[in-house]
């Protein structure tokens, strides 16, 4: 793909604040927000067996919760402990509730893609990830080449950590909690992870056979300026992961109680901060990366590249990602399921958690059951922000009535260079692929009935 900078893009910082606006990242539609508790276990669990025996591939997440110390940029569901103890006694509550899935779900279709999110999934050390990993394999039906990713704080980890992940336990993608490369930033936030850490690890993946390594940055973080971030972006080029995800920070203090450590007088004003972003996507770009959508960019080998080139990228809670159709089933505190139709997270609480399954309840919290208009926009949305197009003969009648409806709002873009509009398709423009949440936002009829106002993340 040809390299595309904004400004060639006609994106500028004034277009920017354009359309920097509070609006969901749709890694679901509808969004969390509008979850209810009313969906609790035991409707989740009667979802799971009506839909049981389904033969379709399925995704598994885990969320491993723990946390050395807080990171003060963080804003996952986390806790807090050097007890290791309390990851031991975690898991035997993560085994019953695989074992309760199971039975409930009765899931016939292959496991082709398994994720170890959190908090910091190497909180735990090998015997208990494998502890973990068999349990899932004694209760799905893995396929052979399935996709198994983790998430990895580099300060916690070592190379014979990472080898012993791939040859031991079979996974095979990767990726670093790294955020920023300078010392005075990481300090900042709390972090204190060195430059070699990080190389150390990034080294041994590639030397052990990983499929693909990612790294996290994050603009926007105290003590950045033009002269560190343009450092951090030489090193990434020097490292040359095979995927970038570049987030934007959100500073909540209101909502995130750990934030209120930091001062805004140390955060980039916004004028830097969106210098930030433009620079980071030139650079990137200049350096090979395709620019996938939102926050991801990827090597032009990379799978996800091709996914996005040959049209079967997709999205979910775990990002953009290349298995189209798949549901996920997903376990361990705050874990998020989007199976057949329905959303449903777990407690966020552990006591709650470890109650509920003590119980022999499956630890849902809240959900959501999609009805058939929900369903509809949410086949626009994921359209748009994989594909790029809607293409209107392959829609069903509603579909194509919402987009009636959603004419004026659609012009409105197509003036602004994000949209062509034709009889036959809608198309993103590649600077439109910059503010897909604002495109997809014209579909979300949750928010345009909401009588409140949900905080969401900045588009840029």
């Amino acid at each position: 793909m040809r390299m595309q900078t904004l400004e060639s893009m006609g994106i500028n910082a004034e277009t920017i604040n354009q359309y920097d606006q509070r609006i969901p990242r749709y890694t679901s539609y509808p969004t969390a927000p509008f979850w209810t508790e009313e969906f609790d276990a035991s409707r989740w669990s009667d979802h799971l067996r009506q839909n049981a025996g389904n033969e379709d591939p399925v995704s598994l997440y885990v969320h491993i919760p723990f946390c050395g110390k807080h990171c003060l940029f963080c804003a996952c569901n986390v806790i807090i402990t050097p007890r290791r103890d309390v990851a031991e006694d975690y898991l035997g509550y993560l085994e019953k509730e695989i074992s309760l899935v199971s039975e409930q779900a009765d899931v016939k279709g292959p496991v082709v893609q398994l994720h170890f999110g959190g908090g910091t999934p190497n909180y735990l050390d090998l015997d208990q990830m494998e502890r973990v990993v068999r349990a899932l394999e004694a209760s799905y039906p893995f396929a052979k080449d399935a996709e198994r990713s983790i998430e990895i704080d580099p300060r916690v980890a070592n190379p014979e950590y990472i080898a012993g992940l791939h040859h031991r336990l079979g996974f095979n993608r990767i990726s670093f909690g790294t955020q920023d490369f300078n010392e005075d930033t990481q300090s900042a936030i709390g972090r204190g992870q060195t430059r070699e850490v990080t190389f150390e690890n990034v080294t041994a993946a590639r030397k052990n056979g990983y499929g693909s390594v990612n790294i996290d940055l994050i603009y926007g973080l105290p003590r950045q300026d033009e002269d560190t971030w343009r450092e951090t972006l030489d090193t990434v080029a020097e490292l040359r992961p095979d995927r970038i995800a570049l987030y934007n920070f959100a500073f909540l203090p209101s909502k995130l109680a750990h934030q209120r450590a930091l001062s805004e007088e140390v955060l980039p004003a916004p004028s830097l901060k969106l210098q930030m972003f433009i620079e980071a996507h030139n650079r990137l770009t200049h350096e090979g990366y395709v620019f996938i959508g939102m926050d991801h960019y990827a090597l032009a080998t990379d799978s996800l590249a091709k996914a996005l080139e040959d049209g079967s990228l997709r999205r979910n809670f775990m990002g953009y990602n290349t298995l189209r159709g798949t549901g996920m089933l997903s376990f361990g505190t705050s874990a998020i399921s989007d199976y057949r139709g329905a959303f449903a997270q777990n407690d966020k609480k552990l006591s709650v958690y470890k109650r509920m399954i003590t119980e022999g309840h499956i630890p849902v919290e809240r959900g959501l059951p999609l009805s058939p208009e929900d369903l509809e926009r949410r086949h626009l949305i994921e359209e748009l922000m994989c594909g790029g197009v809607i293409r209107l003969d392959a829609l069903s009648s509603r579909a194509r009535e919402i987009i009636r409806e959603e004419r004026g709002e659609l012009t409105s873009l197509e003036e602004g260079g994000l949209l062509t509009v034709s009889d036959d398709e809608i198309r993103v423009t590649g600077k439109g692929r910059v503010f897909l949440r604002n495109i997809a936002v014209i579909f979300d009829e949750w928010i345009r009935k909401a009588r409140t106002k949900h905080l969401f993340s900045r588009a840029v």
